[in-house]
């Protein structure tokens, strides 16, 4: 019989995971610390693609070299990347977690991509939840459950539907009438099945993360992202958009995204 391991951080490298998310963990794997581990993942590790976009260092999915990227260096990274980091921490915490394939829906791009996206599932108390902290746009503050249940959260309702083929679909209410925000398989994959994915997406050279400057993150009651020269402010008393100068990158990175411009 095939046994199946997943490894998880240790817990001095949780310690120092949990301190640069500003989190607290009392030892219990339960629902309640689950989610708060995940808003303040959102609100403190941005998404950001510039390892592709602007050459800023390397991807890799080794377990030591995303804790150097997402806690040493205090970085960011894509889907790949955080939610590979946040199953480890999960893994270290005593969570019951996996990795699964995705694939990013609708709403986001016009059509269906290929597997080019991570998600997670914990099992708690024999109720599985998707949770997300890389999807490169507004993501649930919070575990979702797959019976259906509708949760709200930073201002979206989420829930999650089958399928007839087996596939989940993480639906998102603001989205309108096809509100597939992430489709996923929810089958536990293993560490080198994300990295054959992860390294054809970064061969293809031509997609939106290699095209596009893109840094994104949740904020208290919003969501502050940066695509190319533009910069866009949600909060709940509106949204404000301009464009910027290169030369307000580097102040503007460090204030809204806590990420240091290289040699700065």
């Amino acid at each position: 019989m095939y046994e199946f391991e997943f490894e998880g951080y240790t817990k001095e490298q949780c310690d120092l995971y949990l301190e640069r998310i500003e989190a607290e963990f009392d030892g219990k794997a339960d629902l309640e610390n689950l989610n708060h581990l995940i808003v303040c993942h959102q609100r403190t590790v941005p998404f950001e693609n510039l390892a592709m976009s602007e050459n800023w260092g390397s991807i890799d999915l080794d377990p030591e070299a995303l804790f150097k990227k997402v806690v040493t260096d205090r970085r960011g990274g894509f889907c790949f990347e955080l939610n590979g980091a946040f199953l480890l921490l999960l893994k270290g915490l005593g969570y019951d977690a996996y990795g699964v394939m995705a694939r990013i829906g609708v709403p986001f791009v016009g059509k269906l991509l290929p597997l080019h996206h991570r998600g997670i599932v914990v099992t708690l108390n024999g109720t599985e939840y998707y949770l997300d902290v890389g999807l490169g746009g507004p993501k649930p503050e919070c575990a979702i459950p797959f019976t259906g249940e509708k949760k709200t959260a930073n201002g979206k309702t989420y829930w999650i539907e089958d399928t007839e083929r087996g596939w989940k679909m993480l639906k998102n209410a603001n989205q309108g009438e096809d509100s597939s925000c992430v489709i996923f398989a929810p089958i536990a994959m293993l560490p080198f099945d994300f990295k054959g994915n992860c390294m054809n997406l970064i061969a293809a050279g031509d997609t939106i993360f290699h095209k596009n400057r893109i840094v994104n993150i949740n904020a208290d009651e919003g969501f502050t992202s940066i695509e190319n020269n533009t910069i866009t402010i949600e909060t709940q008393g509106g949204k404000i958009e301009r464009e910027y100068s290169e030369e307000e990158f580097p102040a503007l990175l460090k204030q809204y995204f806590g990420i240091d411009y290289p040699n700065a």
